[in-house]
């Protein structure tokens, strides 16, 4: 299977890179923490990450007093201050910036462009674009995208009601199984995509459980997979990480005392379609 770009690399500034080495024998440490940072805030799509000193600490395979101390030197530096919020305390990455902040500093300028307009932006190709790329039901999910895109360089050629059919295939799946299915038909040339039914998808019983770890993670809505992380959509917060469902679940699951069973898929069906996360 073809590789796609690296998309969102983690950059430092070479400006950057020389305070730490002015920190003489704590530039390693500062490296690797604000590095880390710097990840789980690209992963969480904020410039304040949930990171306590005990998530890093397992994630860093550091001791605590490495953590603390490295911490805050970066604080002292002025790369970073830490918000608490409630019971938690994220890091505020003070030169990372929202798109809203840009827009502030620069002005209305459209620094933003759709990835879908195409350089030629005549209002024939325009119509002739959206008929192609917009099916029936608004807020499509980035699989299927990701499929016509397919067919069009393939060749294969769909209409209205192959789209309507795609959709209906899609509808009420976790994203990890969209994901498996349409990974499976593009490496294999196929003209369409194969789902199993609900009751044999190994992702399906997770729908509706909690997880009980650094923070409480409650009843799971969505499912997906990208760069071989798992990306787990909870009810409260969403968490990235290489640990499977199998192994999540086992250690840490348990069904919310709330809900007598996993909820029906199609009940959730308007939350999943929202959560889709990019392919």
């Amino acid at each position: 299977m073809e590789l796609e770009p690296l998309e969102n690399p983690i950059v430092i500034h070479p400006h950057l890179l020389q305070r730490f080495l002015k920190q003489g024998k704590n530039y390693a440490n500062l490296l690797a923490l604000y590095s880390f940072y710097l990840y789980h805030a690209q992963q969480q799509k904020t410039n304040q990450p949930l990171a306590t000193d005990e998530f890093t600490r397992k994630g860093l395979n550091w001791a605590s007093d490495r953590v603390k101390k490295t911490k805050k030197l970066l604080k002292e530096m002025g790369l970073i201050e830490v918000v608490q919020k409630r019971q938690y305390y994220y890091i505020h990455l003070l030169f990372i910036y929202t798109k809203k902040k840009l827009g502030e500093i620069l002005g209305n300028c459209n620094i933003f462009p759709n990835p879908l307009e195409s350089e030629d932006s005549s209002p024939k190709n325009s119509q002739k674009s959206k008929a192609r790329l917009k099916p029936s039901i608004p807020n499509v999910p980035n699989v299927l995208k990701k499929w016509l895109e397919y067919c069009d360089k393939k060749g294969i050629k769909y209409q209205k009601n192959n789209l309507s059919y795609w959709e209906k295939k899609l509808k009420n799946r976790v994203t990890i199984d969209q994901q498996e299915a349409i990974y499976k038909a593009i490496s294999r040339g196929w003209k369409d995509f194969y789902l199993t039914p609900q009751k044999e998808s190994k992702y399906h019983k997770f729908l509706g459980k909690s997880l009980m770890m650094e923070k409480d993670c409650d009843t799971l809505l969505n499912l997906s997979l990208e760069n071989k992380h798992y990306i787990y959509q909870f009810k409260n917060i969403k968490i990235t990480t290489l640990a499977s469902p199998f192994e999540l679940f086992k250690k840490y699951g348990y069904d919310n005392k709330e809900l007598k069973k996993a909820p029906i898929i199609s009940t959730i069906h308007k939350k999943l379609i929202g959560l889709v996360q990019k392919f």
